[in-house]
């Protein structure tokens, strides 16, 4: 399994143009949220805006004012930022992230040509441009499917074995996660279980 994480990080000859612009994007959308080292929440109505687009641009959800808040937005997030950023139909935009999430492991498992893949995570490479997932339930792992709970950050950084992830509806908004990383820029964390390349050019 090793030598297939190798093989990716080899691949990779720097991030592609989506990772760099789905990375300046959750960056944007991060100083949005941050100004002045004060954070903004969702409950905030200086920030209704921002989840109403991340619902209606990222996964076309048109609910009311009252439920775009008050639903987890996060898969929306990720959604808006990866369609904002030229994905395309590659990706597989949802309210969930269960949903990208598992089709991700499909291109991988069946190994056709959708530039979207989910692996393990001791088998590859922490980069840039990455979605680092995580369960938020029990009884989940790499190949389980049908839906359920789980939460992905965008890797906007690798530096000093940590990787430093931009996700939504973290503490109520557009937050920063910081992940340990081994000596070989592998995530550390045991709750993690998935790592989504983005390998489209």
């Amino acid at each position: 399994m090793v030598g297939i994480g190798i093989l990716v990080y080899k691949n990779r000859k720097g991030i592609s143009n989506l990772s760099k612009k789905a990375i300046d994007l959750a960056k944007s959308e991060f100083d949005s949220w941050n100004t002045n080292n004060v954070k903004s929440k969702e409950g905030d109505s200086s920030m209704y805006d921002n989840i109403k687009k991340y619902w209606n641009e990222g996964t076309e959800t048109f609910w009311s004012k009252t439920k775009m808040i008050n639903e987890a937005w996060s898969a929306a997030f990720i959604s808006y930022v990866m369609k904002k950023s030229g994905a395309g139909k590659d990706f597989k935009y949802s309210n969930s992230h269960s949903v990208y999430i598992q089709d991700a492991i499909n291109n991988r498992k069946n190994k056709n040509k959708n530039p979207f893949k989910g692996y393990k995570p001791n088998e590859v490479f922490i980069e840039k441009g990455d979605l680092m997932c995580y369960a938020r339930q029990g009884g989940v792992d790499y190949d389980t499917t049908g839906a359920y709970a789980s939460h992905c950050d965008l890797v906007i950084d690798v530096k000093d074995n940590k990787a430093i992830g931009i996700g939504g509806n973290v503490s109520n908004s557009v937050s920063k996660t910081i992940v340990d990383l081994d000596s070989e820029n592998k995530i550390k964390d045991k709750k993690y279980f998935v790592i989504i390349k983005n390998q489209k050019t």
